[in-house]
């Protein structure tokens, strides 16, 4: 008889804070042949998840460029350009309002202070998963909450989208910069 955390819900939440390097420590496989698996699944499944929020991350900067191109015509604006300055700033408010939107929840629902929960929310969507903070441990809440952890597991997987998608246009504001230095340097 599989234990509380390798029902369905434990294992599922397992299997993605393997697969997109979270990794908080709160279970871990205790066979052999569970390791094997585990790191198998690791090297296929965590080269997919990073090219899934990628591609999920791309597509979400497309739509909010579009929506802003919008905004400016509809606004009557001259240019309708999107520098790349207002997608960076568009990337960090929908990160911070994701972080603070996770923290409500996740203060709520585990009993922390919103600073914990923000730390917590924080902590797993940049995937750094210390491991001091795991939404879904207490009360039993894997087996007896389910509307709690389908919201937890949305959270994580869109949160991760959101914060990729913010992370890819810094890293491309970075290139661009770089890339004008060295042309002005030349």
């Amino acid at each position: 008889r599989a234990g509380r955390q390798w029902k369905f819900a434990g294992s599922f939440y397992f299997a993605i804070t393997v697969i997109t390097t979270i990794g908080y420590g709160h279970a871990a496989p205790g066979t052999d042949a569970g390791k094997v698996f585990c790191m198998f699944y690791a090297i296929l499944g965590i080269p997919l998840t990073l090219v899934m929020f990628q591609s999920l991350g791309e597509r979400m900067n497309t739509v909010v460029r579009l929506l802003l191109k919008k905004i400016k015509k509809c606004l009557g604006m001259r240019t309708t350009n999107v520098s790349m300055e207002n997608m960076v700033l568009v990337g960090f408010l929908s990160c911070m309002g994701t972080l603070c939107i996770g923290a409500a929840a996740f203060s709520y629902f585990e009993g922390w202070t919103f600073f914990h929960a923000y730390y917590y929310c924080f902590i797993t969507l940049t995937t750094i998963g210390f491991g001091d903070f795991v939404a879904l441990q207490k009360n039993e809440a894997l087996q007896k909450k389910p509307p709690y952890v389908a919201f937890s597991f949305m959270y994580i997987l869109v949160g991760l989208t959101v914060i990729g998608a913010f992370l890819n246009l810094v890293v491309l504001r970075f290139l661009t910069m770089n890339s004008e230095d060295e042309r002005r340097d030349a």
